[in-house]
This record gives structure tokens, C-alpha cells and sequence, in this order.
């Protein structure tokens, strides 16, 4: 009876498990489905995270170029207020200039008007005196022709007086005769008084010629110096007018010389205006281009905020997946715990040579795996939420080694895992996250290195640093994926068909390796096998 219980029991635990076989397969087929879709998303996540970073450092060089053009934008625009300033300072300079060349023209007018006028007055005062020194001409002449009258008269008198002489002589010489010669004497008596009273006449006549020089002689003085004093009021006057005109040429030169001086400061602000209008183009064109620059760059914060925006919401979307793979895990876990208690069970009450016997094996098997899974995804969620924590001791290094060692080595007795360990010295850490660290390295080593048959594991001290070295030969990694290992669900597109996992491993690693400070670094040739070295810092450090 008991052992009729007992069958009942193990038919009804066998299809039980048949249907957590099922369920788990059924699981298990979905679960990898969900992690390729996810991965898939992750890839996605990644490439647009990388290309949102690189854009955004583009955006951060073009908001710097901006605030440049900026400054140099308000720069210019300082330059454009003095130049704009000087160019309204140069206008009022111009205009009181233009006022002052037009108060000069002006007077230039009334100088050139007045000079016209004394012009002509020089030349009515030129004519008059023209018409003066011809007539004086004239009345010298008039005066010379009675001066040779007068010589004439002078000659004729003084030739009459000769002959007055000669008669007298002859009338002395007849009156010595006249004794001798009455009637002669008496003849000649009557031709003397004859001719005495012409001579008298002539005398007469001749005086009143020469009283008449005289007078017109004196008349010729008084005339001559009536002219000559009219010439001297003429000389006079051309003297003034020739200093008047040489001051109004002078007036007129400095005029000449104020006209040229304006003509060439209106040229030089006209210059300057010139400049000033090119240098006003070229600021409206620097402000059209700044303008361009400012839409561009708008466009651009745009483009960054839609982006952020973008980056946010994946930001926010990481946070979901996050707090669903926690959700997750956490719900997986229990029924997890359960189904392993069972299949323990089984594989306890189950004979060897039972036939379900590797089933059970392999469920327990998938069960690890599993548990694996859901231990990643915690640690995932814990390092993206910043709540990893740390247990922070003292340990032997050496002994996180060797049991990691040992661990992994149960598992894969085809693979020898020969250790080279020189370290020897108390490290200050977290033993059970560095052991986490090495099982992994060390599981991947095993993991690509299917056709070969041992792992290589090397410990050191350096500059005081503890480096460690996993180094595998087996397929290696192209030098296009070792940037791309230590992201997120990232698995080489190549062989990620062909080896189980999910991409979070070596991500875990490194940041645990990050919250002790330490660096990671890899090198690998295809078809020779990778070396997968991390450092960790010997001296206490503030974790």
C-alpha cells in the first residue's frame, strides 16, 4: 500500500514535472526570445546612445563656437556702436564744417562782389585817369607848341632887337651923317619914326604875345599841377587799390587755401563715411551670418533637446527595464528556489540508471543557469541604481584565487586552469565580488576556448597594484568588438549564436572592478585567443 502511495506520488511528482519541464522549456524558449528582443533593444539603445553622445559633443563644440561668435558677435557690435558713434561725430564735424565753408563761401562771394566792385571803380578811376594824363598830354602838348610859339617870339624879337641894334647903329651912324646929310636925315628921320613906331608896334605886340605865354604858361603850371595832384590822388589810389586788391587776393588766397583745406577734410570724411558704410555692410553681413549662426544653433538646441528628451525617455525606459528585470528576477526567484528543492529531490529519489535520470540532470543544469541569469540581472539593476554594495575586509588575495579556481574547475574538467601567483600580500576588498570577478573571466575563458585544453591565469604586483591575468586560446575577438565588450548585453554578432549567454558578464566585471578602483583592459587575436587583465590598487582606497 505505502509503495502504491509512493508510485502514485512519483507519477503524479513525474507529471508535475513534466508540466515544470514544459513550462520551464516553454520559459526558457520565451525568456530567450525576450533576451534576444531586449538585446536587440539593447544594441539599439547603444548606437543610439553613442550617436546622442557624439551629437552631443557636437552640440557642446557648435554652443562653443556660439558663445564664441557671441562674444565676438558683441565685440563687433561695440566696435559698430564707436564707429557709428565717430561716424555721427564725423557728420557733425562735417556739417559745422559745411556751415563754416558756406559762412566762407559766402564771404568769398561778398569779396569776389566788393572786388568786382573796386574793379570796376579801378577801372572808371584807371579810365579817368586815362582820360586825365591825355589831356594833360594833350595840354603839354598844347604847352610845348606854345612854349616853341613863345621860343619862336622870343627868337623873332630878340632877332628884331638885333635889328633894332643895327638900325640903331645905323641910326648913329646917320646921325653923325645927318650934319652932313639934312635931307637924308630927314628921309631917313621919317623912315626911323616909320619903323620905330612899328618896332613900337611889334614891341607892343610881342609883349602882349609874351604876357599872353605867360598867363597861358601859368595856366599850363596851375593845370600841371592840378594834374599832377590829380595823378598823385590817382597814384594814390591805385596804390590802395593795389592793396586793397592784395588784400583781397590774400583774403581770396586764404579762401583759395580754406576751400582746398574743406575740399580735403570732405574728402577724408568722405573717406571715412566710406569706410564707416563698408564697416556698417560688413557688420549687417557679419549679423546676417551671426543670424544664421543663431537659427543653426537653434536648430541645434532643438535637435539637443529633442534629443535629451530622446535620451531621457530611453533614460526613463532603462529605469522601467531596470525595475522590470528587478521585478522580474525577484519574482523568478521564489518559484526558482521551488522547482530546484524539487528537482533535487528527484535527483536524490531517482535511480542512475533511470532512464528520466538526465533529464533531471539537465534541468538542473538549465536551473543553474537560471539562477545565474537572475544573478546578473540583479547586479545589473543594483550597479544602475548605484545600490551595489560592498563588503569591505581584509583578505589574502591568493585565496580569492585559488577558490575561484577550484570552483570553476569542478565544473569543467576539460580544461586545466593553471594558476602563475607571485601576490602574497593582504588585499583590502571585496572577496566575494573579486571571486564573482575571476569565475567569470574565467568561465569565458572556458566558455571560447572550446578546442582548447587549459586557461592560463597569471597574479602580480606592479607600482602598487595587483594586476591579473586571464588568458584563454581559444577563438579571440576582432579588435572592432573590444571597445563594445564591457557595454550591456553586448555579444560578438559572430558567435553569439553559437555560446550560450546573455552579454552581461563582462559588464558586471568591470564595474565591479570600477568600485575598487582598478582598470580593465583586453587583448585578443582572432584564432589565437584573448588575455583579459584587470588591476586593482594594493593601498586603501575610500570605496
Amino acid at each position: 500500500m505505502d509503495n502504491q502511495n509512493l508510485t502514485n506520488q512519483l507519477l503524479i511528482a513525474n507529471q508535475e514535472k513534466a508540466k515544470l519541464e514544459a513550462e520551464l522549456i516553454l520559459a526558457n524558449i520565451e525568456l530567450d526570445f525576450q533576451n534576444e528582443e531586449k538585446l536587440k533593444r539593447a544594441n539599439e539603445l547603444i548606437i543610439a546612445n553613442e550617436q546622442l553622445d557624439i551629437l552631443n559633443e557636437e552640440k557642446i563644440k557648435r554652443a562653443a563656437e556660439l558663445i564664441i561668435s557671441n562674444k565676438a558677435f558683441n565685440f563687433q557690435n561695440s566696435e559698430k556702436e564707436k564707429l557709428a558713434a565717430e561716424l555721427i561725430v564725423a557728420y557733425a564735424e562735417l556739417e559745422v564744417q559745411n556751415r563754416e565753408r558756406e559762412k566762407r563761401a559766402a564771404e568769398l562771394i561778398l569779396a569776389g562782389t566788393e572786388l568786382i566792385f573796386q574793379n570796376k571803380e579801378k577801372e572808371k578811376r584807371a579810365a579817368e585817369l586815362l582820360i586825365a594824363n591825355k589831356e594833360l598830354i594833350f595840354q603839354n602838348k598844347e604847352k610845348e607848341k606854345r612854349a616853341a610859339e613863345l621860343i619862336v617870339a622870343n627868337q623873332e624879337l630878340l632877332f628884331q632887337n638885333k635889328e633894332k641894334e643895327k638900325r640903331a647903329d645905323e641910326l648913329i651912324i646917320a646921325n653923325k651923317k645927318l650934319v652932313f646929310e639934312n635931307q637924308e636925315k630927314e628921309k631917313r628921320a621919317a623912315e626911323l619914326i616909320i619903323a620905330n613906331i612899328e618896332l613900337n608896334f611889334q614891341d607892343g605886340e610881342k609883349e602882349k604875345r609874351a604876357e599872353e605865354l605867360i598867363v597861358a604858361n601859368k595856366e599850363l603850371l596851375f593845370q600841371n599841377e592840378e594834374k599832377e595832384k590829380r595823378a598823385e590822388e590817382l597814384i594814390i589810389a591805385n596804390k590802395k587799390l593795389v592793396f586793397e586788391n592784395q588784400e583781397k587776393g590774400k583774403r581770396a588766397a586764404e579762401l583759395i587755401i580754406a576751400n582746398i583745406e574743406l575740399d580735403f577734410q570732405d574728402g577724408e570724411k568722405e573717406k571715412r563715411a566710406e569706410e564707416l558704410i563698408a564697416a556698417l555692410k560688413e557688420l549687417d553681413f557679419q549679423d546676417e551670418e551671426k543670424g544664421k549662426r543663431a537659427a543653426e544653433l537653434i536648430i541645434a538646441n532643438r535637435e539637443v533637446l529633442i534629443q535629451k528628451q530622446e535620451k531621457e525617455r530611453r533614460a526613463a525606459a532603462e529605469a522601467k527595464k531596470d525595475e522590470f528585470f528587478n521585478m522580474v528576477s525577484h519574482e523568478f526567484k521564489t518559484p526558482l528556489t521551488n522547482i530546484k528543492a524539487i528537482n533535487q529531490l528527484l535527483e536524490k529519489t531517482t535511480d542512475s540508471t533511470n532512464k528520466n535520470y538526465p533529464f533531471i540532470l539537465n534541468a538542473n543544469n538549465s536551473i543553474k543557469r537560471l539562477e545565474k541569469l537572475i544573478e546578473d540581472l540583479l547586479d545589473v539593476t543594483k550597479i544602475n541604481s548605484g545600490q551595489i554594495d560592498l563588503n569591505i575586509a581584509a583578505f589574502y588575495f591568493s585565496d580569492a584565487l585559488t577558490n575561484s579556481i577550484v570552483n570553476v574547475q569542478l565544473t569543467a574538467p576539460q580544461h586545466e586552469i593553471l594558476l602563475e601567483n607571485s601576490v602574497k600580500s593582504l588585499y583590502t576588498g571585496d572577496q566575494f565580488r573579486i571571486e564573482q570577478v575571476l569565475i567569470n573571466l574565467l568561465n569565458n575563458a572556458i566558455k571560447y576556448s572550446p578546442e582548447a585544453n587549459k586557461v592560463l591565469v597569471k597574479a602580480k604586483t606592479e607600482a602598487d597594484h595587483i594586476v591579473v591575468t586571464v588568458q584563454d586560446f581559444g577563438i579571440g575577438i576582432a579588435k572592432d568588438d573590444l571597445d563594445q565588450l564591457f557595454q550591456r548585453f553586448y555579444r560578438v554578432s559572430k558567435t553569439a549564436m553559437n555560446y550560450q549567454g546573455v552579454g552581461l558578464g563582462l559588464y558586471i566585471a568591470s564595474e565591479i572592478v570600477k568600485k575598487h578602483q582598478g582598470t580593465f583592459s583586453i587583448e585578443s587575436e582572432p584564432g589565437k585567443g584573448s588575455s583579459f587583465c584587470f588591476s586593482l590598487p594594493l593601498k586603501p582606497q575610500t570605496l
